[in-house]
């Protein structure tokens, strides 16, 4: 509707800039709804949605997977997103990320979340795809495990248990409901004994066992995020040197260097008071920073 109430109107109106004669993006909003209201087929959101999965017939661009009445939750994925998903999980990396306030809050009625399942596109520039999608009120490990473990399910129908591929990274933003669900599902580890195979490789004790086990990463910008805030509250005055500091922590390539600025970043911001400790450590973080090139401004 927008497109053709826009081609009627003349050009020189056009390059006036008016648009009084085309809907407003709320009139349009307001006609989408009630179109898509009259095609459900029941008043009710979630037995329509029922009633849709009742008719399925299987066609690979079929989404609509799985409809929870307690509590409410609704599962998305189809045969093609299968196929994409079995595809570039082990060339490239996996996301899962939660996103929230994607409804207004009612009263008694938790906040919902949509979490999903995203690999990036084979091709340059294009945007990355969601391979699962799930619409929930339960913000819980043992519900995105089960979200999880039904995909994983499907894609074990598609491709059997011995085709389906493990992804070899998958990153998160740190929470530890996702890193739980994630080590669980596709580790087939608990979180502890997923960061012990990551220890022995860090270490230099890795076995050929703890290299089979997928590698779970935090996102990098939910990190600085992170450490943004937690240098602004700790060490305000110091703002700048505590940040620089954090990133030389990347620079480490042995546990016992990282050990090293761990303790010397620890003796510098926590102490009360300054003296022939504080200055040595100091001078080691200065060292550090200078010989991995770092410039503090």
């Amino acid at each position: 509707m927008y497109l053709e109430k826009l081609a009627q109107i003349g050009d020189d109106i056009i390059e006036s800039g008016c648009r009084d004669e085309v809907p407003t993006p709320q009139v349009l909003k307001n006609i989408s709804f009630d179109l898509h209201k009259n095609s459900r087929q029941h008043n009710n959101e979630i037995l329509s949605l029922q009633i849709m999965l009742g008719k399925k017939r299987k066609s690979p661009d079929e989404v609509l997977q799985k409809v929870f009445l307690h509590p409410k939750g609704v599962m998305l994925w189809s045969l093609r997103s299968i196929d994409v998903f079995q595809e570039r999980c082990r060339e490239d990396i996996v996301y899962l990320d939660a996103t929230g306030s994607i409804k207004k809050k009612e009263k008694d009625c938790p906040p919902f979340y949509v979490y999903e399942l995203v690999v990036r596109s084979p091709k340059k520039n294009s945007s990355p795809l969601p391979v699962a999608t799930y619409l929930t009120c339960d913000h819980t490990t043992a519900s995105v495990t089960y979200f999880l473990e039904a995909f994983q399910t499907d894609v074990a129908r598609s491709y059997g248990r011995k085709g389906m591929r493990s992804p070899i990274m998958i990153i998160c933003d740190g929470s530890m409901v996702l890193m739980q669900a994630i080590c669980l599902v596709f580790a087939k580890k608990n979180l502890q004994d997923t960061m012990n195979h990551y220890y022995n490789i860090a270490s230099g004790r890795a076995t050929v066992a703890d290299f089979k086990v997928p590698i779970l990463h935090r996102c990098l910008s939910h990190v600085m995020k992170n450490t943004k805030e937690m240098c602004r509250k700790y060490a305000p005055q110091h703002y700048h040197l505590a940040m620089h500091t954090f990133v030389l922590f990347t620079t480490a390539s042995s546990l016992a260097e990282l050990d090293e600025m761990v303790e010397s970043a620890a003796v510098v911001f926590a102490s009360p008071s300054s003296g022939a400790i504080v200055e040595k450590h100091f001078n080691n973080l200065q060292s550090w920073l200078q010989k991995k090139g770092i410039k503090v401004d």
